[in-house]
């Protein structure tokens, strides 16, 4: 069975992007001696991370009248596609483990003979540091939190938060939201959850599930997504991330 759970993702048009740099760049310029504030949400396959990422935009325009804006590793994928990749070829060449010969190679050739997954990974490296750069963003997936995790405080203020249930909750929920059988719902939750974190892994040598990168983690078996937008918000609100 071919399923995205995250296919709602795709709908979201990049033609903003170049229009939303142009209007932070010209922010950061206004107010340059601050930090920017930024959001990474990581969440285990089968849990509501987009639900959170975009109930969280809409509370913080709700509250402050402040624009946020949301990336998913599906925009970052598509961000990252050039004339060299076109956005297939990069997701694809995100979900490929990153094998000892990949590695070997890229130890040893110039940049320019570097390994696809490497120059791809790469790619998405620099646009998640841009997005942290511009701030008033929430970075949904792509390793964001730990890509961003050592950045000088002094100049970037990045929240990173984790969502993440039981198996057996992630598994009921496929099996509802796919109209599936259990074994159909392992399949799912085995093969999505093996990619990311096999991706994370091979390009930052760290593991997405370590709960020392974040700042909060909710379990969304024990938590619906008002309350874990509702936390976030506030925790946002306390480090000083919205205009007084």
């Amino acid at each position: 069975m071919q399923h995205d759970e995250f296919a709602k993702e795709r709908s979201i048009d990049l033609s903003f992007y170049r229009d939303w740099v142009s209007k932070r760049e010209q922010a950061r310029q206004a107010d340059a001696k601050k930090a920017t504030h930024f959001v990474t949400i990581s969440r285990e396959f089968g849990c509501l991370g987009y639900d959170v990422a975009t109930g969280l935009i809409a509370r913080i325009e709700k509250e402050t009248g402040e624009k946020w804006s949301l990336f998913t590793r599906k925009m970052l994928e598509e961000m990252a596609a050039s004339a060299e990749f076109d956005k297939d070829n990069v997701h694809e060449i995100a979900e490929t483990r990153w094998s000892f010969k990949d590695w070997f190679v890229d130890a040893l050739v110039p940049s320019y003979l570097k390994s696809q997954q490497t120059k791809v990974f790469e790619r998405m490296r620099n646009i998640i540091l841009n997005l942290a750069d511009k701030g008033h963003c929430v970075i949904l997936g792509g390793g964001s939190q730990i890509i961003t995790h050592k950045l000088d405080p002094k100049k970037f203020e990045g929240l990173h938060f984790r969502v993440t249930a039981s198996y057996e909750w992630r598994l009921h929920r496929m099996i509802e939201l796919n109209k599936c059988d259990r074994s159909e719902a392992e399949s799912l939750i085995r093969g999505n959850q093996a990619n990311r974190d096999q991706f994370i892994r091979d390009f930052t040598g760290l593991s997405a599930s370590d709960p020392f990168l974040y700042h909060v983690i909710f379990n969304n078996g024990k938590n619906d997504t008002e309350m874990m937008v509702d936390i976030a918000y506030h925790y946002l609100a306390k480090k000083g991330a919205f205009k007084a």
